[in-house]
């Protein structure tokens, strides 16, 4: 499955998970704060796999593609999530567009008794104000603790997330390497690589599963027919469209229609 732009529009966003959970690669423009209160959770970070234990933090920094692993275990697992605008943290916490941490991982010997109770406090808020500043409480202490090394390749990581930016809004469009290249003032070759280098997707691939989304969207939201949304949702052919959607979703536009229309009477 291709990492997708989580969109995010809220300022802050806190989850309790009481159960073990998966969740598939994506990225977003904020920062998030992961801590394993019970049991084990799996975190992939970009090539590199990280497995908290009771007690551990992790933090991931802005435009990072990652995912939640399911554990295989059977014991119990507590976590709490938080993402949040890093603009909130400017001028108190390191810069998040330039360094990024050797080992995203705190281990539980190295949080403090203050920062445990920002967890704490951050489970019984009673609005997103109360969990932005318990969430900065526990950040500024915790980023501290990390190892940061300088972004090897600044430029690219900038751009990474304005190209996705942009295929999300123009995505109707005829979209095209070249288009992109010429769009943002870089070779196509350089585009490629970004795309490979940072997001771990070949644009191609990328472009296809966003409009895929999208007419999936519409056979739900709509009554269209496939030829329609095929077009709307920016592919060329019918035979294109169904093609791609098959690779996304598993099934073709019309299983995936009829699948939903009895799910959708079945509740």
């Amino acid at each position: 499955m291709y990492p997708y732009f989580e969109g995010l529009t809220q300022d802050v966003y806190f989850h309790h998970h009481d159960y073990a959970y998966s969740y598939p690669p994506h990225f977003h423009n904020k920062v998030e704060l992961v801590y394993c209160f019970e049991g084990k959770v799996i975190k992939r970070l970009g090539d590199s796999t990280y497995t908290l234990h009771s007690g551990d933090a992790l933090i991931i920094f802005p435009n990072i593609v990652h995912e939640t692993l399911l554990t295989t275990d059977e014991e119990k697992v507590s976590s709490l999530s938080v993402v949040c605008k890093t603009g909130f943290f400017s001028g108190l916490l390191p810069d998040f567009a330039t360094k990024r941490p050797a080992n995203p991982v705190i281990p539980a010997d190295k949080i403090s008794q203050k920062v445990l109770g920002a967890f704490q406090k951050i489970l019984s808020a009673k609005n997103s104000a109360e969990v932005l500043g318990w969430t900065l409480v526990a950040l500024s202490d915790l980023v501290h603790q990390l190892e940061l090394e300088p972004i090897k390749n600044q430029d690219g990581f900038s751009l990474a997330p304005r190209m996705i930016e942009y295929i999300n809004e123009n995505y109707q469009k005829p979209l095209s390497i070249n288009y992109l290249a010429k769009a943002f003032g870089y070779s196509a070759s350089y585009i490629t690589h970004v795309f490979c280098e940072q997001l771990k997707v070949p644009f191609r691939s990328y472009l296809t599963a966003v409009r895929s989304e999208h007419a999936a969207d519409l056979i739900l939201s709509t009554s269209k027919s496939l030829s329609e949304i095929a077009f709307e949702a920016g592919f060329n052919s019918l035979n294109t469209f169904c093609r791609c959607f098959k690779n996304r979703y598993n099934m073709t536009p019309s299983e995936y229609k009829k699948a939903m229309r009895e799910k959708k009477n079945a509740e």
